[in-house]
């Protein structure tokens, strides 16, 4: 794909984080089964683009009396044999994805089962639109995403557990994976890697001759892995990594994983996407990795998919994945250069940052027309408004396009609204609660209430579940009054009413007042005493609330 005319890093901007968007499974119901642990073994032969694994897994009942548990594994990898602890073989049947293995029924004092599934093959499908693949295993190098199902798991939600996993690899290789690092072996034949998962998640690996950096932050063991570069360059973007991670991790309180690692993957495995956040492991293209110089916004939005995304799911899609994910990395921003960057990254975007989406983004996609859906630019200009509260499982780029730019502007108007220390005691909250599960908008809008101590629904019904957004128009006459100036005024909303606290400026030369207004009606009427006569009065000057206005 040719993408010369954006710009490499700004179109990795636009498409930030979608690999991880499209490619997460949804929920299905629940089964009769849980997984309490994981063990597998996985042989990579990169020359031959094959993989073989062997997966023991450990499950109790968690449900009424069953006497077939079914799994879910990629169509593309064939089962060889199914077995049990101890090794009689299982009846299996597989249709597409799903894996059905008879293990006869269990009563009160037998409802712990050991089943050992071999498998083996490769991964060829691509994600529709953007060309990712969840699973790719090549000379290169090779990976798999949870959303690849490489291993055999059950239905969402059960499919996280504890586990071990150990690699075999070519000798030159070494693998980045869900868990933490214990053991390294050099082998006849290659290398072995083990890896422990204490905390239960969905596993993920990369493997390929990568220049490999490993350290313990804070307790924490983070990893680079890139395909080309010296030590310096590793270390380089391991540290400025870090710096994200340390930021994260004290603000929302919690890092739930083991370990984590970022991971330089060719293009031609990612498609169009420029990156994607899977739990404890991020993969980026070459792209994201020129010399000298790091992308906070790239690398920051695909590691607070590490939470929202990740540790907590959101039941609407875009709205919390991604918008969340989109405010976490305009609050690191804002902590590296001040608030006054974060507004014009709101308002405008940054260019110098290689951040395109903003409010102007916003109001300019809504103006053009959609791009052809052949073109690459079809992935930002949409063409179309949604509300970002409904789930639309069909329209889940535009979803994300809408989350990227007016859904973290409107996070951010709600932390103006309530606080910035309401607003962060209610995404923990909502974090504490929601561990390792599916939360809804209403959920985290609860979280806000008890944090804030007052009824939002309005906020959330206006911004979430409508689309657009306002417009006003100012007018204003002044009157003298005694040793000061009467100032009324008429605030117009012209397109939908909204309801909002609006800052007002008041500007005489080397003079300055500014008083909130609530507006929540069509037509405002204000009066106000200054102590000096007005030139100029502003209407929202800082650009804090949504609008159509100055855009």
């Amino acid at each position: 794909m040719n993408v010369s005319g954006l710009g490499l890093i700004r179109w990795l901007i636009i498409l930030c984080g979608l690999a991880h968007a499209v490619a997460d499974p949804a929920p299905a119901p629940s089964t009769a089964w849980r997984i309490t642990f994981t063990e597998l073994k996985i042989e990579i032969d990169p020359a031959k683009e094959f993989l073989k694994g062997t997966a023991s897994l450990r499950m109790e009942r968690a449900g009424a009396a069953a006497d077939s548990i079914l799994l879910e594994l990629n169509h593309e990898l064939t089962v060889n044999a199914v077995s049990n602890a101890a090794g009689e073989p299982l009846d299996f049947k597989r249709k597409g994805a799903n894996l059905r293995i008879r293990c006869g029924q269990r009563d009160e004092a037998s409802a712990d089962v050991m089943i050992r599934v071999h498998y083996q093959g490769s991964f060829s499908e691509r994600v529709p639109e953007i060309g990712f693949h969840n699973g790719w295993i090549g000379p290169e190098c090779s990976y798999a995403t949870c959303a690849a199902s490489w291993y055999p798991q059950l239905k969402e939600p059960q499919r996280r557990s504890k586990g071990k996993v150990s690699y075999y690899v070519p000798e030159n290789w070494t693998v980045a994976s869900a868990g933490r690092l214990f053991a390294e072996k050099i082998l006849p034949s290659g290398s072995q890697f083990d890896f422990e998962i204490t905390s239960p998640v969905q596993f993920g690996f990369a493997a390929g001759p990568f220049r490999a950096l490993r350290r313990n932050i804070d307790g924490l063991e983070a990893g680079i892995f890139l395909l080309g570069g010296g030590p310096d360059k590793a270390e380089y973007y391991l540290e400025q990594c870090s710096g994200i991670i340390r930021f994260l991790k004290d603000y929302y309180g919690v890092f739930p994983y083991d370990g984590y690692s970022v991971v330089e993957i060719p293009q031609e495995a990612l498609g169009n996407a420029g990156g994607g956040s899977y739990e404890g492991l991020t993969l980026f293209t070459p792209a994201a990795f020129p010399d000298g110089y790091f992308s906070p916004h790239i690398f920051g939005h695909e590691i607070s998919h590490l939470w929202w995304g990740g540790f907590v799911r959101g039941a609407e899609g875009p709205v919390i994945n991604e918008v969340l994910a989109q405010l976490s990395t305009a609050l690191y921003l804002e902590r590296l250069y001040g608030e006054k960057t974060l507004r014009k990254i709101l308002r405008d975007g940054a260019p110098e940052l290689s951040l395109i989406h903003s409010a102007r983004s916003y109001f300019q996609a809504l103006r053009a027309p959609a791009a052809s859906s052949s073109s690459s630019l079809s992935l930002l200009l949409r063409g179309e408004d949604l509300p970002l509260g409904v789930s639309s499982p069909e329209k889940t780029n535009t979803l994300h396009m809408l989350a990227n730019s007016k859904g973290c502007f409107v996070f951010v108007m709600l932390r103006d609204l309530i606080g910035a220390e309401a607003f962060q005691t209610g995404l923990r909250g909502a974090l504490a609660r929601f561990a390792w599960k599916t939360v809804t908008l209403d959920d985290l809008r609860a979280e806000f209430e008890k944090a804030a101590g007052r009824d939002l629904k309005w906020f959330f019904d206006q911004w979430f579940f409508r689309t657009g957004a306002p417009e006003f128009e100012l007018t204003f006459e002044t009157e003298a009054r005694g040793a000061g100036w009467e100032v009324k005024g008429r605030i117009r909303q012209l397109r939908d009413v909204y309801r909002v606290a609006a800052e007002i400026a008041f500007v005489k030369a080397g003079s300055r007042e500014t008083r909130i207004v609530e507006v929540a009606s069509a037509e405002t009427e204000f009066s106000l005493i200054l102590p000096f006569k007005p030139d100029k009065v502003f209407f929202d000057p800082d650009y804090r609330i949504l609008r159509w206005s100055d855009m």
